[in-house]
Order: structure tokens, then sequence, then C-alpha cells
């Protein structure tokens, strides 16, 4: 790698980073949004004891309904905000990476850059809500835990760069990221939907992330399996990403001159 790319690449991560600090809607739903969300599913949810079969294992476990619920809300609750994050930052800044590599500007720095901007958010929001959750709770492997939570952020943060090539405003994105988090989440819930056990979800985003956190809530078993599902949809929606960046930001070269004779 040239050191104009490294150099190109180290600006552009600067510029993209400083751009996903300043989104204050972001910020206020990170400190506020993620603590009121896991608090109020954790104390007003019933704690009563129910079983459960974890599909990625087939094992039948019994869990407190309350952190059940905990667990899903804190994957519901950090799927909107790292989805709506970058789309935001993608949407924001899409007029202005097409000038850039109009001018010349590498797009393989700016890929890297935005790469780079969806790990760091998601690691700081993963991190962020697993945190809260280990204060009401101590699962058996909370290391675990935290690794299922930053795979829903990565893969909802490729969905919302996704979305952001496609849709026209933050309000259409906010609100389709808000339906497919919910229509991914709630029959996935043991405790609130009676379609938990069905084939299908195995084909939802969050899937993975779900399966992992119960297994790490509740066992000792490092069950890493459903995690493939996450890397399936991640690596889907990234390539959608990149593929669709590409196309919007290519230049088209002038024609050649033609010369008679």
């Amino acid at each position: 790698m040239s050191a104009h790319l490294v150099s190109a690449y180290l600006v552009a991560c600067r510029y993209a980073l400083l751009a996903m600090a300043k989104n204050r809607l972001a910020a206020v739903l990170l400190i506020a949004f993620i603590p009121m969300w896991i608090t109020v599913a954790k104390t007003l949810t019933t704690p009563k004891t129910f079983p459960f079969r974890l599909r990625a294992t087939g094992t039948w476990l019994r869990a407190g309904g309350d952190e059940i619920t905990m667990i899903s809300g804190s994957l519901n609750a950090v799927s909107l905000l790292v989805g709506f994050l970058m789309f935001s930052a993608a949407r924001r800044t899409r007029a202005f990476d097409r000038r850039l590599t109009a001018a010349g500007y590498p797009r393989t720095a700016l890929i890297g850059a935005k790469l780079t901007t969806l790990l760091v958010a998601s690691v700081l929001v993963s991190t962020y809500a697993t945190a809260w959750m280990l204060l009401f709770w101590s699962p058996l492997q909370p290391f675990l835990l935290g690794i299922a939570v930053l795979a829903v952020c990565l893969v909802y943060g490729a969905m919302g760069m996704c979305l952001a090539l496609f849709l026209p405003g933050e309000v259409e994105g906010l609100v389709t990221i808000i339906m497919i988090s919910i229509i991914d989440l709630a029959p996935q819930n043991p405790v609130a939907s009676t379609t938990a056990d069905k084939t299908l979800v195995e084909l939802l985003p969050s899937y993975g992330s779900l399966q992992t956190s119960l297994a790490a809530g509740f066992t000792r078993n490092a069950t890493l399996s459903p995690l493939l599902h996450s890397t399936a949809w991640l690596t889907a929606m990234t390539a959608t990403a990149l593929a669709a960046f590409a196309l919007h930001t290519r230049t088209h070269q002038p024609p050649a001159p033609h010369h008679d004779g």
C-alpha cells in the first residue's frame, strides 16, 4: 500500500469519525435511549421463569422473562442506533464523496474510512450497551454476550450504509430501520412470541446475535455457530453497500477524440 493511499485513508477516517461524533441525535440516543430501554425492559417485565428452546443447540433452557426481554430490547436498541447512525453518516457524505472521487481522491481510501467508522461505532455502542446490561444482570458468559451485541451492531450498521444509497432522506431511513428491526426481533423473543421456535426465524438479521446472547446468558457453552448467520448478513449488506458506493462514485471519462484519416 502506497504512502499516498495510507495518507488519504487516514484523512478520510479523521473526517468520517469527526462527522459521526457531531451527530447530536445519535449521541442523545446513545446516552439516554439505550439505558432507558434496558432499564424499562429489566424492571417492568415479569421476572417469572420461562422455559424455551435454544434453536442453535436444540437444548431447553429456563430464564427470567425480564432477562430475556432485556436481551431482546438491548439488541433492538443498538440495532436502531447504529443503523441510523451509519445511514445518516453515509447519506450526508454521499454528494461530497462523489465530488472527491471525481477530483481524483482514491475510492479505496473512502471505502476503508467507511468500514473503519462502522467498526468504531459498533464497538462503542455494543460496549456501552453490554456494560449497562451487566449493571442489572450477571450472564454466565459476559464476553460472549458482548460479541453477540457487536455482531448485531455491525449487521445493522452495514444495513444503514446500504439503505443510505437508495433512500432519499433521514426520515425514510429511520422509519425503514425501525420497521426492519421490529419485524426482525419481535418474532424471535421466546417470551413474547409463539413464533420464536419456527424455522423461518433463522433467516432474520439478528438471529445469530439473539441466539448467541441467550446462550451467553444462560449456558456455559461457547455457542458460536449462530454468528455464521450474522457473518452472512454482514457480508451481504457490506458487499451491496460498497458495490452501490462504487457505482455511485463512478467517474465517466470523456470519449477519446476521433481523428479522420
